[in-house]
């Protein structure tokens, strides 16, 4: 399978010539055919595109709603990558989910024909588009040949000009909601901005979550969750291996709370290299549930969490939609744009000269040094977890040390390090 840097290097050099192509064509194809896009006559199929994110698809189900009240009759259809498989058929309001096979080029190019010829037969008349920068979605949002297609513009999506028949800037300082929302409003609906919506889960589902902590021994203690984990978008959103172990550690010694580490199946060995960092005689305290429960069973383990302690990642937003209380650690990200919006949810960051640079740059000029992420104290991000979990902060657990403060000496923050260079043309 392709790395996200191969498909995003596939997504420029292969995508910009065929946008330019389609540009022309569909300017083309308007001028001769002189279609009405004023939305008066209602849909009978929608269509909503989100490859990837999870946190984004978490924070699209107010638009989803949205959708499905203005337009009660019609068909809405979701298209995305198998990696949202075991989330997006969960959401409420969904008609139709379609599946794009990209664990290869071949199933990819196989699943996309399929798409097109599905879509060419069971047209959509409304195709909205929530990917940002994507020229792949915008392709296949234009080859749907939908009567109306929404989506985003910015300086770097000008080839949409032609290809869309309804944009709206995105302001990325402003909550992605905010975003969904004014693109709602451009097609007719206006969803609104707080809560999304809970993904469901079946009651064997929570018995198996419920069965797990009675093994894990809960009985009538706290549960705190900790996700050491980011995905492959940006490695650099996670927190300092040792500083994690601290706070673990800390918690792992008191009597009224659990600890339980979380992450899918593929995160399971980093996950674990994190837990035999707390000292030998706390280690069996700390329970690694990583790939050991179903996707299901993971969010009826998320539901039953007193606290969650996580990195800007998937979890987090997974566990704002079932309302539970959350600790989020932010470096290459901004808060603001994606942190959950209603509930009982702590931020840290500390906002370095470079941060945010997740949306902006394709790689974090620091190339993995995230400073943004050092700068945070286990001592601090334990205070935050302790206030939520209703229990005093105590101060340092004997034993627990996390790295030193990092030796930022010779580090220009921002500065784009050439190889050619090296470390020297930062210091002095």
């Amino acid at each position: 399978m392709a790395t996200l840097a191969q498909k995003r290097r596939l997504d420029t050099t292969l995508g910009a010539p065929v946008c330019v192509v389609l540009n022309a064509l569909a300017r083309l194809l308007g001028a001769l055919s002189r279609r009405d896009h004023s939305l008066t006559t209602p849909p009978r199929r929608i269509l909503v595109i989100k490859l990837v994110g999870l946190g984004s698809i978490l924070h699209a189900t107010l638009l989803l709603r949205a959708l499905k009240e203005r337009y009660p009759d019609a068909t809405l259809s979701f298209l995305c990558f198998t990696q949202a498989a075991p989330l997006v058929p969960r959401l409420p309001d969904l008609d139709e989910v379609i599946l794009l096979d990209d664990r290869s080029y071949w199933r990819l190019l196989r699943s996309v024909l399929g798409f097109v010829g599905r879509a060419w037969r069971h047209r959509p008349d409304l195709v909205l588009d929530l990917e940002v920068h994507s020229k792949f979605s915008t392709i296949l949002s234009t080859l749907t040949c939908a009567r109306d297609r929404a989506g985003y513009y910015l300086d770097t999506t000008r080839f949409r000009g032609g290809l869309y028949t309804q944009l709206v800037y995105y302001n990325r300082q402003r909550h992605v909601q905010e975003a969904y929302r004014q693109l709602g409003r451009a097609v007719g609906a206006d969803p609104a901005v707080g809560q999304p919506l809970p993904p469901h889960l079946s009651p064997e589902e929570q018995t198996a979550a419920e069965r797990f902590l009675d093994e894990c021994g809960r009985g009538a203690r706290k549960l705190l969750l900790v996700n050491v984990n980011a995905g492959e978008l940006c490695w650099e959103r996670r927190w300092d291996p040792a500083n994690f172990a601290a706070v673990i550690e800390h918690f792992a010694a008191r009597e009224e709370v659990l600890v339980v580490l979380i992450g899918s199946p593929d995160e399971a060995e980093y996950t674990e290299t994190v837990r035999r960092l707390v000292s030998e005689e706390l280690r069996t305290r700390v329970v690694n549930s990583a790939g050991k429960l179903s996707f299901g069973g993971f969010l009826a383990l998320l539901q039953a969490a007193d606290v969650l302690l996580t990195n800007d990642t998937g979890p987090l937003h997974l566990a704002a939609a079932l309302d539970r209380p959350t600790v989020s650690l932010w470096g290459p990200g901004l808060p603001e744009t994606y942190r959950p919006l209603i509930g009982d949810h702590r931020v840290v960051w500390k906002g370095v000269y470079c941060s945010p640079c997740l949306y902006w740059v394709d790689e974090p000029p620091c190339a993995g040094c995230n400073v943004c992420m050092m700068r945070m104290g286990w001592e601090e991000v334990a205070a935050e977890v302790e206030a939520l979990l209703g229990v005093a902060f105590s101060g340092p657990t004997a034993g627990s040390a996390g790295p030193p403060p990092p030796d930022e000496r010779g580090y220009l923050e921002g500065y784009v390090v050439r190889r050619s260079v090296g470390r020297q043309a930062t210091e002095g």
